[in-house]
C-alpha cells in the first residue's frame, strides 16, 4: 500500500476530519431491494433534452455548461433532480468526445478539468458529469450519503444519466464517443460501457468491477458509520449488497477489446482482484499497472491516466467500430 493512501485512510477514519458515510443506516428496505434487483437489469435508455448554455472560448479551449432533468428525478432529492454537465472542447473538430464520470467525494469539475485539458491537447473533447448528491446537486451541508439507499440511488442515477448523455450524442452522429472515470467514476464508466447498444472507447481508471470490495476491503471501510448499520460484523453484508452493482452482471460488450483498465500498483482503496476480475471478464481488454497508490496516481500521474483514455480511442478506431 502506498504511504499516501495509508495517510489518507487514517484521516478518513477519524470523525474529526470526515463525516461518516451511511450515518442514518441502510435506508428503506423495500427500496434497497428494488435497487439491488434493478442493478442487474439493462434498462431502456431514456431520451433527454440537454440545455447547453452559450459556449465560452478561450485561448486553447471552448467550454460550455449544460443541464437536463434526470431520468430518475422522482427518486432523487430536489437539489439533485437536474443533472449538470460541462463540455470542454479543443478548437477545431475533435477527434473524439469522452464522458468523464466523477470519483467518490468529487464535488465540481476541478480535478477532471486537469484531465480534460490534457485530452484537448490531443484533440479529444470531454464532457464532465456532476453526480447526484454532489457539487451543485448536493442536498445540503455535511455528508450527502446518509444511507446505503442514498449511495445506491446516486450510482443508479449516474449510470442512467451517463447512458442517456452518450445516447444523445450518438444520435447526433458526431465524433467517436468514449467513457472514462477514476475510482468510483471508473466503476460507473464500466457499468455504462457494459450496457450501451453501440461501441464506445472505455478507460476504466482505478476501476473496480463493483463498489462491494471497495467498501468492505479497502480503506474506505473506515469511513462507514458501522454502528448505524448494526456493527462491523455486517461487513460481508455490505460487500454483498454493494457487490450487486457490478459490471460482471452483464455480458462483455462487443467493444470490450477497446477498453484500457489503468490501475494503481499499490492501491490501498481498491483490492487488486477487483481490477483483475473486470479485466478477466472483458476479453481483449488491456490491464496496465501505474506505479503508485490510489491518491498518488490521481495527484501525480495524470499524464498516464490521460494516455489511457487516448489509447482506448485508438484501440476502438483500429477495431473499425462506429
Amino acid at each position: 500500500m502506498h504511504w499516501l493512501d495509508r495517510l489518507a485512510g487514517s484521516l478518513t477514519a477519524r470523525p474529526l476530519f470526515y463525516d461518516r458515510v451511511f450515518s442514518d443506516g441502510w435506508g428503506d428496505a423495500a427500496r434497497l431491494l428494488n435497487l439491488r434487483t434493478e442493478a442487474g437489469v439493462i434498462a431502456p435508455i431514456p431520451s433527454i433534452d440537454i440545455d447547453w448554455q452559450h459556449a465560452v472560448p478561450n485561448r486553447t479551449l471552448t467550454i460550455a455548461d449544460g443541464s437536463f432533468v434526470s431520468p430518475m428525478a422522482d427518486m432523487l432529492p430536489p437539489a439533485s433532480r437536474v443533472a449538470a454537465l460541462r463540455k470542454v472542447l479543443p478548437h477545431g473538430v475533435p477527434a473524439g468526445l469522452c464522458l468523464i464520470m466523477a470519483a467518490f467525494n468529487d464535488h465540481g469539475y476541478a480535478t477532471r478539468m486537469q484531465l480534460a485539458r490534457r485530452l484537448a491537447r490531443r484533440g479529444i473533447g470531454s464532457i464532465l458529469h456532476e453526480n447526484p448528491y454532489y457539487g451543485e446537486r448536493r442536498p445540503g451541508p455535511g455528508q450527502p450519503l446518509r444511507t446505503v439507499v442514498d449511495f445506491y440511488t446516486m450510482g443508479a442515477a449516474a449510470v442512467l444519466e451517463g447512458r442517456a448523455v452518450l445516447n444523445n450524442l450518438h444520435q447526433e452522429n458526431g465524433p467517436q464517443l468514449g467513457i472514462a472515470g477514476y475510482s468510483m467514476g471508473g466503476n460507473i464508466a464500466a457499468l455504462i460501457s457494459a450496457t450501451l447498444p453501440f461501441p464506445v472507447a472505455t478507460a476504466g481508471l482505478a476501476a473496480s468491477h463493483s463498489p462491494g470490495p471497495v467498501w468492505s476491503e479497502g480503506l474506505l471501510r473506515g469511513a462507514i458509520a458501522w454502528d448505524a448499520l448494526g456493527g462491523i460484523d455486517l461487513r460481508d453484508e455490505i460487500a454483498t449488497t454493494l457487490g450487486d452493482a457490478s459490471a460482471l452482471n452483464f455480458p462483455p460488450p462487443p467493444h470490450a477489446p477497446s477498453a484500457v483498465l489503468a490501475a494503481p500498483s499499490a492501491d490501498g482503496y481498491i483490492p487488486r482482484h477487483a481490477f483483475e476480475r473486470l479485466h478477466a471478464h472483458w476479453p481483449g481488454s488491456e490491464l496496465r499497472w501505474i506505479p503508485g497508490g490510489h491518491a498518488s496516481v490521481l495527484l501525480w500521474r495524470k499524464a498516464e491516466l490521460a494516455q489511457a483514455i487516448v489509447d482506448s480511442f485508438e484501440r476502438l478506431r483500429h477495431s473499425g467500430s462506429r
